[in-house]
């Protein structure tokens, strides 16, 4: 080999070396590293949105909600969209949402929900002026204790917000407002208005819907627990 083409052939396989070590680096980039906090936050507030119930004599809910696909359906808590009077379930008058980068609320309406599954649908009544960015759905079936999980809702009716923790217990099934629940456990603090919300894994996939806290002997509710309806009920419900 003449020293010509010994120069060529180091060139490129040197070459060859960079694009390969260039590949890695976009592999683990797009691939291997989990996104950082901020950046599922980002991607989430496209999808998880303010709710407000109103009826007409004034009385208001306020709660979260989770875009599901692009043609501008939500899930949400059962809860949220009803209210309890007289030993009797009622739907409030009006729905509103808003998305995390708007200033004014938006019509929707109540398509259906299930108190004992405490699952709700609505559907925006005009779909907006920009794309709609649902969220991605996740699944449970691998999910561990010890698992990094986000929750992104409307906490304290202060905006679409974001809280870290982590899976407690994958499943469990828990008495609530003399119901059993089959729920994920997380050691996780939600506050009022993160109900109907979403929990997101690692990934900043769908895999719950952040629905209640318990409440101690006291009756004070327990902060840093939070129970979440798993992903497969809210896509079943709804039929995804």
């Amino acid at each position: 080999m003449t020293k010509k083409c010994s120069l060529l052939f180091r060139i490129t396989t040197l070459e060859a070396i960079s694009a390969l070590i260039a590949s890695f680096s976009l592999l683990y980039v797009f691939v291997l590293r989990a996104p950082s906090a901020a950046e599922i936050f980002d991607d989430a507030s496209q999808a998880v949105v303010e709710l407000r119930a109103q009826t007409d004599e004034g009385a208001v809910s306020y709660g979260s909600a989770v875009l599901i696909d692009d043609k501008g359906y939500l899930a949400s808590n059962a809860h949220v969209v009803t209210y309890t009077r007289l030993a009797a379930r009622h739907e409030f008058e009006t729905y509103d949402i808003r998305f995390a980068f708007e200033t004014d609320y938006r019509r929707a309406e109540l398509i259906s929900y299930d108190a004992e599954k405490d699952i709700a649908l609505l559907k925006l009544t005009e779909l907006p002026e920009f794309k709609l960015k649902p969220v991605k759905f996740g699944s449970t079936a691998e999910l561990k204790a010890g698992d990094r999980v986000y929750a992104v809702g409307n906490a304290m009716n202060h905006g679409v917000s974001i809280s870290q923790g982590i899976v407690s217990l994958p499943k469990i099934n828990i008495e609530y407002d003399g119901k059993m629940r089959t729920t994920i456990q997380c050691d996780l603090t939600i506050n009022e208005g993160n109900s109907g919300g979403a929990l997101l894994n690692e990934r900043g996939k769908l895999i719950g819907m952040t629905t209640f806290r318990i409440k101690d002997s006291s009756g004070n509710p327990v902060y840093g627990v939070a129970f979440c309806i798993p992903a497969e009920n809210i896509k079943d419900f709804c039929k995804l």
